[in-house]
């Protein structure tokens, strides 16, 4: 029987104290989550600081598998962001990275693509030195959100170095076939986002600014839109997928522990775990 490893990201507690880090980590362990990803910031709070890091995952019982970082496009910046941060990946046992590409609206040009595959490399080039694997992560109103931007990177990386985090939410929202992407590049998956949404949801802009959808407080609980779940749940198995799956909301309409139990009934109704 198929038994996938998941995982809760737990920015929406807060990044700023490590008291919001505990109560994530106390609530998600109480849901049924025993591993988690945060965003590189979280880093920050701790200064660093290995050992107070590992005293608190230890003491709660809950471990990290991934951090999360997002490119200002300033790739001096980025590049020394990840240069300062990945020995507490590494010496933390946490052999993931999510990369996000700058934000941007409409699309990215080949200039700038071609920009954002260099940031890549020099990140991947970091990474695999300290055993840690860059996946990149489309996201909505980024360099990296529709399906030939996808493309552009997966097929202007070597697989031995970077790797794909595909986000079932974020998918939709740059118009494309969730299944389709997660079929696509399945041998290049090695670390996964889940939420939900509504199909056929668009980003609205009006004189500049976002019209009715957020991409951060419009996602879903899983079950509670209509990404087709079962057909990827059925590839990863079929194909032996073992990485995480991390479930994530960015904001929750009831509280982020009560949408953690949601979407964890709902993988235990649909993946008997």
């Amino acid at each position: 029987m198929y038994k996938p490893k998941f995982s809760y990201a737990i920015w929406p507690w807060g990044l700023e104290t490590k008291e919001q880090i505990i109560q994530a980590l106390k609530d998600i362990k109480e849901v049924g989550f025993f591993t988690f990803e945060s965003v590189h910031n979280a880093i920050d709070v701790f200064q660093n600081n290995v050992s107070e890091f590992e005293t608190i995952v230890n003491e709660y019982g809950v471990r990290p598998v991934s951090f999360y970082f997002h490119q200002t496009g300033d790739e001096s910046i980025d590049i020394k962001n990840v240069e300062t941060k990945i020995e507490f990946l590494q010496s933390n046992d946490v052999h993931r990275m999510s990369v996000q590409a700058p934000m941007k609206k409409g699309g990215a040009t080949q200039e700038e693509l071609a920009r954002v595959l260099k940031t890549v490399k020099k990140i991947a080039d970091i990474a695999n030195k300290h055993d840690v694997v860059p996946c990149v992560h489309p996201h909505a109103g980024t360099m990296i959100m529709y399906e030939n931007e996808i493309d552009f990177i997966m097929q202007n990386t070597d697989p031995k170095y970077v790797s794909f985090c595909p986000d079932t939410a974020h998918l939709v929202l740059g118009k494309c076939d969730p299944v389709e992407i997660f079929k696509r590049y399945i041998d290049r998956i090695k670390f996964v986002h889940l939420k939900d949404v509504t199909k056929n949801t668009e980003i609205k802009v009006v004189d500049g600014e976002n019209k009715g959808f957020d991409v951060y407080s419009s996602f879903l609980e899983l079950g509670n839109g209509n990404v087709d779940f079962k057909s990827i749940f059925k590839m990863l198995e079929e194909n032996k997928y073992d990485g995480y799956l991390a479930v994530e909301l960015d904001k929750s309409q009831y509280s982020n522990k009560e949408s953690a139990l949601i979407s964890m009934k709902y993988l235990k109704k649909n993946l008997l775990i």
